[in-house]
């Protein structure tokens, strides 16, 4: 499903980041690029797959110019990402592997962002408060 809206955040783990199999698995440019696809997924239509559409993969060579980075060390970087399946990569593009637990922040929360229906008679009771007050 593609996304309608375009996320200006994306969540990274402070303790997995510095303690976790990317910081000692990873060379500082791989990780460099690791953070980087994970800030590119977040931007694209459909969160945590880098391409234009579904079916539309974004090539190597312009992801390598968004990312401002040599090709050879993006390619580099995906193959070792595809060995510890961190992403996979087909015809609908790179996708990263669990962006929803990497991003779950945000899906967990959204039902507190949503404001509840008062049209909803059901759901709330009546009254100054009542529409935080559930049945």
């Amino acid at each position: 499903m593609a996304n309608k809206w375009r996320r200006t955040w994306v969540k990274i783990w402070v303790n997995e980041c510095l303690t976790g199999t990317i910081r000692f698995n990873l060379s500082p440019e791989e990780r460099s690029v690791w953070y980087d696809l994970i800030i590119f997924g977040g931007q694209c239509r459909q969160p945590g797959v880098l391409a234009s559409n579904e079916g539309f993969p974004l090539p190597h060579s312009y992801i390598a110019g968004v990312l401002n980075i040599p090709q050879e060390l993006l390619d580099n970087s995906l193959e070792k990402f595809k060995l510890s399946d961190r992403i996979t990569e087909d015809e609908d593009g790179i996708r990263i592997v669990n962006w929803e637990k990497y991003q779950s922040e945000y899906g967990r929360q959204k039902k507190y962002r949503i404001k509840p229906s008062e049209n909803d008679p059901d759901k709330y009771t009546k009254g100054k408060y009542g529409h935080m007050v559930k049945k």
